[in-house]
């Protein structure tokens, strides 16, 4: 590997860390300190789900690229905690909804903030330029992360 190719994988593999563990510390910090950095994604995916009416377990699974059942395991735990709540479909007692209660709301809402103040403190000293560059760079690294599920 060429020396810049080293650097970018070194970068990735802290940047990964450095985001995971400042989650781990907004969330023991917030009042919401019971939530899991994976409990908290499946927050995030329900809420996503909510706003397009893809809110089955099925679907929030594909998003989150689980089984169903460690979603089913997932959705249960935060179910109890308080955060989440599944209904039957009358139209067919198989396919599950999943919604946010007011308190899986509020720790969307706080995760929310954490990854506003991300952005705006990475963007906060780079040019309209560099943030466009940064952002491509990014899709196309996704892209592969998506390509290889």
């Amino acid at each position: 590997m060429n020396d810049n190719k080293e650097k970018l994988n070194t970068f990735l593999v802290k940047i990964f860390n450095d985001i995971l563990r400042l989650e781990e510390a907004s969330l023991s910090k917030d009042e919401l300190g019971n939530l899991s950095i994976s409990e908290i994604h499946v927050i995030e995916a329900v809420y996503d789900s909510c706003q397009d009416n893809t809110n089955t377990m099925t679907e929030i699974a594909n998003k989150l690229m689980v089984t169903s059942s460690t979603l089913t395991t997932s959705v249960k735990t935060l179910e109890n905690k308080g955060y989440l709540v599944r209904t039957k479909l009358p139209s067919d007692k198989r396919r599950v909804n999943v919604t946010l209660t007011p308190l899986g709301e509020k720790a969307y809402k706080s995760h929310r903030q954490f990854h506003n103040d991300l952005v705006n403190n990475v963007t906060g000293t780079l040019s309209d330029e560099e943030i466009s560059t940064l952002a491509l760079a990014l899709s196309t690294l996704h892209r592969y992360f998506i390509s290889i599920k």
